[in-house]
């Protein structure tokens, strides 16, 4: 049985490269923590899929001051792309002819190229620069804002009872970042019971019990009380009850299981 669906293949589902395997989507259907985490991820691909081709704002000279620091260009590349553009694109002025006296000075055509080359390629390594420093903070803003996997601190195999042959399941213990523990339940082999499903807490020597919500539907999540010691209570139970407003477990378990790792 599926206790989780994988981070990883979530994210291939939400970005759209496949669609979920029967057995992912019977379990997104009742898991209420994957189904989020799918949801989220889908809002971050369209929101990352609606800025594709948006018009990019030149920036200001500031930011391009700052680069140029950052890089250490000398004076000859500390024009902005804008600028390069108008200096290539305005005309030369004639030069005025040397003195006859003086002979011209020699040309080093293999310096010339390379302060050209340099005039055309700082800018837009710098913009490139700029870019990557915007993209990579967005990535690194969507990343933190992911909210942190729960720690799973045990884990139980649910087996049926003789009056249930055919039932089964899991439960997980998670501790999320703020300290709550939380009991993740995922039943199978129960279906369209007529009686309450309750969850319980149960003394390994079964002699004190603690109900911990109503099952509704194959999966749930559930509180465990604050100072409840596992290692005191490492059973897990999910028992049939008649809605009669008796709060005492009825006698009746559909499935129980050890906690491991409590």
């Amino acid at each position: 049985m599926m206790l989780h669906c994988d981070d990883d293949e979530l994210a291939v589902i939400a970005l759209g490269d496949r669609e979920p395997t029967r057995e992912e989507r019977d379990h997104l259907d009742g898991c209420l923590r994957c189904m989020g985490e799918l949801d989220a991820l889908r809002a971050a691909s369209d929101l990352a899929r609606e800025t594709v081709g948006a018009p990019l704002q030149a920036p200001p000279a500031s930011v391009w001051a700052g680069i140029h620091a950052e890089l250490g260009l000398g004076e000859a590349l500390r024009a902005t792309p804008a600028d390069a553009s108008e200096a290539d694109e305005a005309p030369a002025a004639p030069a005025a002819p040397p003195p006859a006296t003086v002979p011209p000075a020699p040309v080093d055509l293999a310096e010339r190229r390379r302060a050209r080359g340099s005039r055309f390629w700082a800018p837009l390594l710098a913009a490139a620069a700029v870019l990557g420093l915007v993209v990579g903070v967005g990535a690194g803003i969507w990343w933190n804002s992911r909210e942190p996997d729960p720690t799973v601190l045990a884990e139980a195999e649910l087996a049926g009872f003789p009056d249930w042959p055919g039932a089964s399941g899991v439960a997980v213990v998670e501790e999320l970042p703020d300290g709550t523990r939380e009991v993740v339940v995922d039943l199978s082999g129960v279906d369209d019971p007529d009686d309450l499903l309750e969850v319980w807490l149960i003394r390994g020597d079964a002699s004190g019990l603690v109900s911990i919500g109503l099952l509704d539907g194959a999966t749930g999540r559930f509180t465990v009380p604050a100072g409840l010691d596992l290692g005191e209570y490492p059973l897990v139970d999910v028992s049939a009850e008649p809605d009669d407003g008796d709060p005492a477990h009825s006698g009746d378990s559909i499935v129980r299981g050890d906690l491991r790792g409590a």
